[in-house]
């Protein structure tokens, strides 16, 4: 839910680096510079500016023209529109020039609903939406307003915040639209943009049924809540108390633009900020759920994990078309959303983080996408397949993939059964095997002593989530700490292409422990390389009915009432892993690695001395992971 993206390269219009940090300087010297008759013009003061600088602004003059020129094309105003509790919501309207003159035509508005700033102020510049995501000037263009509104508690706006996703903010977001296309600049069709905590409220806005929203587009959106901060149970931590003290820090500083040079208000709304919920300690203190903090009416999960709200944003049929990436956060629940949703959708998977959006042409797909619904141009987009996406380390030319259903048709579920090791383990505590044959019933047990230094990294899925850096090293030290389980090498390609499912057979010397299983490639040198993963709270284990359509997966209450210790004797430990597209080559090897820990990004209680774990793998008690694999063409024929 962070507010970096990979899109947030300041300046429309500008090309290769943003010239906003030159315009900054330039500023800090003085130094004015202009766009008039298609020519960039400057004037330094008494002394002139150093050669570098003046360097740097010969070197960069078109993009510096294009940047200005661009702004000059634009007619930006600022707006509070009160809601009906008389909070009031800072909104940005963007409206596109021809020859110098506002458009006057009504056209369709497109709007994000945004918890990070609708826009800043930074030593005097105010960046707006233009700047953090240049693509959007190619929608200006094209014949749109852009808009922009602080989140109530947030910004510029008033109001004070409890949990995240509540439901005054939802109400809200049908009062903007509404405000929005009763606007004589806007023809009456609006649309959302926005990833991240804006793609989520885009589908909450859907769920309140505006009458003028025709249509969303939201990117790396979550869908469970309390999967998300404690899946299986086990608590992220980490994310949540840097994602925590962003937002605070976000909510209750003074940088955010203010409407109408209105300062003082911004000084007053953060000041009315401070009251909003310790978004930490709210999740720290609510670890099942059904918990319930002090002075709760019902358990906040039931009331804001947007999941619980499934039912009416699929009864609105807004067309929703969504974006994601093999390793986002969230990269399961765009699928979850996508399932349970029955109006018009689209999804694409790319090989992307939280962050990234590498060889896609966002403004592209957002026209082809809008023009259809808002303009009625028939641009194709609903003649192609639902659901396209990318496979990981697939042939060039081979990577892009569509299908009418997910898994695509023809997955077939091979359970890999985890095998003994060598006499003499080198690589990992056990350096066991992985095969398709099942064990014996006399089969075997692997040892584990839980090691509290186990870890995926500082730089995961889960850290680029809050703005961390993104990059998984080889994941040969965390297998080190692990129980592992290996193929030999592949004499054909292998494509797994779905969800994987562990079930791990299991006891313990202590009554609970969490268990983390990850799927990797290992190369022709020995380095292995994250897949996926999923964990489990061996207490939360429990399955039971979902409420929503949860893709045929194990699904986990987690409710305090069905947590239960592990027992003696063996239990079954049956969880999915996140979905994934990857294709693992020739001379390739797959490896399941189970640990007890991540260190750094999930929070386990760590005892001295520690635990010793069981896998079990015979008979009845058979530890294995369910891959889909989509065999090659020739394989599936036979």
């Amino acid at each position: 839910m962070t507010a970096r993206t990979e899109d947030a390269v300041p300046g429309p219009g500008a090309s290769g680096a943003s010239v906003v940090p030159l315009l900054l300087r330039l500023r800090a010297s003085n130094v004015r510079v202009w766009a008039a008759g298609g020519r960039l013009h400057h004037e330094t003061p008494p002394g002139g500016v150093d050669e570098e600088l003046r360097t740097l602004l010969e070197e960069r003059s078109a993009d510096v023209l294009a940047y200005l020129e661009a702004v000059d094309g634009i007619e930006s105003s600022t707006h509070y529109v009160t809601m009906r509790d008389g909070v009031r919501i800072a909104v940005d309207v963007l409206r596109p020039k021809r020859d110098g003159r506002v458009v006057e035509e009504p056209l369709p508005a497109l709007w994000c609903h945004d918890r990070y700033h609708r826009s800043d102020v930074v030593d005097g510049l105010t960046w707006t939406k233009l700047d953090s995501r240049p693509w959007l000037r190619r929608i200006l263009d094209d014949g749109y307003v852009i808009a922009a509104a602080d989140a109530r508690g947030t910004g510029a706006s008033s109001g004070v915040r409890g949990m995240e996703f509540g439901p005054e903010e939802s109400r809200d977001a049908y009062e903007i639209t509404e405000w929005l296309a009763a606007r004589d600049w806007c023809d009456g069709n609006v649309g959302m943009y926005g990833e991240s905590y804006l793609g989520i409220t885009q589908f909450l806005a859907a769920g309140t049924a505006p009458p003028s929203l025709k249509a969303i587009f939201p990117q790396v959106a979550l869908f469970d809540l309390y999967s998300f901060l404690r899946p299986g149970g086990a608590f992220r931590h980490d994310f949540i108390r840097n994602w925590g003290a962003m937002v605070r820090r976000l909510d209750t500083e003074t940088g955010a633009a203010p409407v109408r040079e209105d300062s003082a208000a911004v000084r007053a709304a953060a000041e009315e900020h401070r009251a909003n919920t310790d978004v930490f300690a709210r999740a720290a203190a609510l670890p099942f759920r059904d918990s319930r903090g002090e002075g709760d009416d019902e358990p906040p999960y039931a009331r804001q994990s947007p999941s619980t709200r499934v039912a009416a944003i699929a009864a609105a049929g807004v067309p929703v078309y969504q974006l994601t990436g093999w390793h986002d956060t969230w990269v399961r629940d765009a699928f979850l959303w996508h399932a349970n949703l029955t109006g018009p959708r689209k999804l694409l998977v790319g090989d992307w983080s939280h962050n990234g959006r590498e060889g896609v042409d966002l403004a592209a797909e957002h026209l082809r996408w809008f023009d259809h619904w808002l303009k009625g141009v028939d641009t194709g987009v609903m003649d192609e397949p639902p659901i396209r996406y990318r496979r990981r380390n697939a042939p060039p030319g081979e990577e892009w993939r569509t299908t009418h259903q997910w898994p695509p048709a023809g997955v077939r579920t091979t359970r890999m059964y985890f095998g003994p090791g060598p006499d003499l383990p080198a690589t990992s505590v056990n350096d066991g095997t992985l095969t398709d044959r099942a064990p014996s019933r006399l089969g075997g047990v692997d040892d584990l002593v839980v090691d509290y230094t186990a870890t995926s990294g500082t730089a995961t899925r889960w850290t680029d989530a809050y703005g961390g850096p993104f990059g998984y090293e080889p994941m040969n030290g965390n297998d080190r700490t692990a129980l592992t389980y290996t193929t030999a090498p592949l004499e054909r390609e292998r494509e797994v292409t779905g969800h994987p499912v562990a079930e791990l057979w299991v006891t313990s010397t202590h009554p609970d422990g969490d268990f983390f299983v990850y799927l990797e490639d290992v190369d022709a040198e020995g380095v292995s390389h994250y897949v996926t993963e999923g964990v489990m709270r061996a207490s939360h284990r429990a399955l039971g009915p979902a409420p929503y359509d949860n893709l045929s997966l194990p699904y986990h209450p987690c409710a305090e009432r069905t947590r239960s210790p592990l027992p003696e004797e063996p239990v079954a430990l049956v969880f999915d892993l996140h979905p994934i597209s990857h294709v693992f080559a020739p001379g390739h090897r797959l490896r399941i690695a189970v640990t007890c820990c991540d260190r750094d990004n999930a929070e386990t209680s760590a005892h001295h001395p520690p635990p010793v774990v069981q896998i079990h793998r015979r008979g009845a008690h058979a530890s294995f992971v369910g891959l889909p694999v989509l065999p090659a063409a020739q394989e599936q024929e036979t």
